[in-house]
């Protein structure tokens, strides 16, 4: 091989090496917003709520495990409600898995330092508190998170998660208006692939019949239900 030709293959294989790790680091620091193929993974953000134990009921009726992103701070206190304590536990306890939303629902963009580990750590402790375990998955409130948010989260140990499908249930509180928009969502996808439907269980609505027009419509797609974990494939917990 001419010394040219050396040359140009170890720049080559140099540039070849840069943009893999590149594209590593771009993977590393991006929200994960689809499931594996074939399954569905619905949300539910910034309860424990009033309504979260009866949900909990309605989805282990129905065979489906969830996904609560919780608050320690926002629409309930989960320091001071016990209905909120009590609704944590019933979904651990059903199955469902726990995971972060922060603790008082900032925007993680927009707070540094002390403030943005306080965010982060208090909403541990008290996951710990009542269920004996730490998140290792976490939602940003708004979905909200720079690359550089995102690496900070990651190297706190979680996998940070947005979604692939918004059913707008903050918007109308109409179940029909709310399916269309999954549906839409469906539609421009892939079936083949997986999805993350976002609600909150902060709604009676979204509770009751969003709920169960959203089981009945992924079924009849012939979609699996799995938590954010599964979907994943890491551990729900450190």
């Amino acid at each position: 091989m001419s010394f040219v030709s050396k040359v140009f293959s170890k720049t080559a294989l140099l540039v070849g090496s840069v943009a893999i790790l590149a594209g590593s680091l771009v993977s590393a620091q991006s929200m994960i917003q689809n499931c594996k193929p074939g399954y569905v993974a619905i949300t539910y953000d910034d309860g424990p709520n009033i309504y979260t134990s009866e949900l909990v009921k309605l989805l282990d009726s129905n065979g489906v495990k969830a996904t609560f992103f919780i608050n320690g701070d926002n629409f309930l206190q989960l320091n001071d409600s016990v209905i909120a304590q009590e609704a944590l536990k019933d979904a651990y306890n059903s199955g469902h898995q726990i995971a972060s939303h922060t603790w008082s629902h900032q925007n993680l963009d927009e707070i540094d330092g002390s403030k943005f580990d306080s965010e982060i750590v208090k909403l541990e402790q008290i996951v710990q508190q009542f269920v004996g375990k730490r998140p290792a998955y976490i939602r940003p409130p708004y979905g909200a998170a720079s690359e550089t948010t995102v690496k900070k989260l990651n190297d706190k140990g979680y996998q940070v998660i947005e979604w692939s499908t918004d059913t707008k249930d903050y918007e109308s509180h109409n179940t029909e208006t709310e399916i269309e928009h999954v549906k839409g969502s469906f539609t421009k996808a892939n079936l083949d692939n997986g999805f993350i439907i976002l609600a909150h269980d902060v709604y009676e609505q979204t509770t009751t019949d969003l709920t169960k027009a959203l089981i009945k419509y992924i079924k009849g797609e012939g979609f699996k239900f799995c938590t954010v974990a599964e979907c994943v494939g890491q551990p729900a917990y450190k």
